[in-house]
């Protein structure tokens, strides 16, 4: 099932998907390249940002100092913090002071040969501000979600969005705010594909 949202520019729309954006949301991705091709080239994430605002970046856990040799594959997880506070958020920090001393942890690229670029799924964390000032990049491309998580914000968020919608499509029709509050969820297959437009 594919539900297109049209909202009107508000932040606080991005309140109903707080929860998603930090837990973790998929998307369909052309996979094979680096973390800084991924999100500069196909996300629109300003290369000024992805530099100097993102200051923590994990692939599938492990810290990367640098993301244009961080290679993402199919099924890859890759979390995007602002700077953390404490010893942690230093360990972290991409090339931070004590970056040398993370070495087991750090990610290292291991293949050497060329992955051919093809189209996958990656699943995204966007932790404290940076879901705010990055959601509605990845909300226009489209978050696969399970089914529970798109439940949660299009059945028990309705209220915080019912105000902001302008229109609703589900797989390419346009339907009514009542028709999507009253969906049968139990119909709903696992994954839905949700867009908003803020």
């Amino acid at each position: 099932m594919h539900i297109t949202l049209f909202l009107k520019q508000d932040k606080s729309n991005l309140v109903a998907f707080s929860s998603v954006l930090h837990h973790g949301f998929q998307v369909k991705a052309m996979i094979g390249c680096s973390i800084k091709d991924l999100l500069c080239d196909q996300f629109k994430v300003a290369e000024d940002v992805l530099k100097h605002r993102i200051q923590t970046l994990l692939l599938d856990g492990k810290p990367v100092d640098d993301e244009e040799t961080a290679t993402v594959k199919d099924g890859t997880t890759i979390a995007l913090s602002i700077a953390l506070g404490g010893a942690l958020g230093a360990s972290l920090r991409k090339g931070g002071l004590v970056a040398d001393y993370r070495s087991t942890i750090t990610h290292q690229e291991k293949e050497t040969t060329e992955i051919t670029p093809t189209e996958g799924m990656v699943t995204i964390k966007l932790f404290n501000q940076l879901a705010g000032e990055l959601g509605p990049l990845f909300l226009k491309k489209g978050l696969l979600l399970k089914k529970d998580d798109a439940e949660a914000i299009l059945k028990n968020r309705f209220d915080k969005l019912r105000s902001l919608i302008i229109n609703i499509e589900k797989d390419g029709l346009e339907i009514t705010p009542d028709q999507l509050s009253n969906l049968n969820w139990s119909e709903v297959p696992e994954k839905v594909l949700l867009k908003a437009f803020v």
